[in-house]
């Protein structure tokens, strides 16, 4: 009896395997996505588990660095999923998660319309200013893109916008969200903010609120929201200069930059390194991009810094 259901057993566990092996090969698990370095004025770094590395133009990071900037400084990423980020001087960018499915073919954000596989992307800028652009995004099947700051989550359905989120060392910090084109949505956190405001088209919202910042982590929290109104507003002519000429900026940087086709097995690295992340894609990347900064792409036409702290 007992050598019977022993048997069973063992078929059972095998059949399960078998039919788990099959499931995996059908729906291969997301990998983690790719960032070059398209531009760099200044001093950039990018932090990992402890280790700083400099950035310049060609190097390659992923999920789990914090990028940042210094006084006069300013970064271009280029994500595997078509987003660019301009990130502005004396500012601070964790990239949280960056999953991606595998794709088949080469991709260049020459000719880039909409993103070539599914992604996941969570950013978090902590202090500082980014000017983004995030190519049309395959929601029906997943796709998220979302910017955390300490006033609230700022959810991206493919648009050109901006964020500033500057404390200015007074317990007061300056919040302003952006949008070019498409749609952005502000999921607040922040005391006595709507707990949603949508920012359409060519609009804009800024919001003053109290803060306090841990002098030995440099961490920024919220303590009190806005006294008035929270309103979306039509941004000055002069602003939205700003943002279409930080967002062209990193266009013109990334013109040259292209991913090589993925599969299934590949972490999405050009330089094919496997990482330590494993096929279920929730690793961070391994360390060996740490050091390697790639073939640098062709050389581009260097316009002006993003404009200062947006102030």
């Amino acid at each position: 009896m007992h050598k019977k259901l022993f048997s069973w057993f063992l078929a059972f566990t095998f059949a399960a395997f078998a039919a788990f092996a099959v499931s995996a090969q059908e729906n291969p698990g997301r990998a983690a996505g790719v960032i070059k370095v398209a531009k760099v004025t200044g001093q950039v770094t990018a932090i990992k588990d402890g280790n700083t590395i400099t950035l310049q133009v060609g190097s390659e990071i992923s999920q789990g660095y914090v990028v940042n900037t210094g006084n006069d400084s300013s970064v271009v990423l280029a994500f595997s999923n078509g987003a660019t980020i301009n990130l502005a001087q004396d500012s601070s960018l964790s990239i949280d998660e960056f999953l991606q499915d595998p794709f088949g073919d080469e991709v260049s954000f020459s000719s880039m319309t909409s993103e070539p596989s599914v992604s996941t992307t969570k950013l978090n800028l902590s202090r500082g200013e980014l000017v983004g652009n995030v190519k049309k995004l395959n929601a029906d099947a997943g796709s998220t893109f979302s910017v955390q700051t300490p006033v609230g989550a700022a959810g991206i359905r493919g648009t050109t916008f901006r964020i500033i989120f500057r404390p200015d060392g007074t317990g007061k910090a300056f919040f302003s969200l952006t949008t070019v084109e498409g749609n952005v949505v502000l999921f607040s956190g922040t005391v006595n903010m709507p707990s949603e405001v949508e920012v359409p088209d060519n609009r804009e919202v800024e919001v003053l609120i109290d803060v306090q910042t841990d002098p030995n982590t440099g961490v920024t929290t919220v303590t009190a929201g806005p006294d008035a109104q929270v309103v979306v507003t039509i941004p000055p002519a002069a602003t939205m200069a700003e943002v279409i000429a930080a967002a062209q900026q990193a266009l013109q940087s990334v013109v040259n930059v292209a991913f090589p086709p993925t599969t299934p097995r590949d972490t999405g690295g050009p330089s094919g390194d496997t990482g330590d992340e494993g096929d279920d894609g929730t690793g961070d990347g391994g360390d060996k991009n740490n050091t390697e900064t790639g073939s640098p792409p062709a050389a581009a036409t260097a316009p002006k810094t993003t404009p200062g702290d947006g102030k």
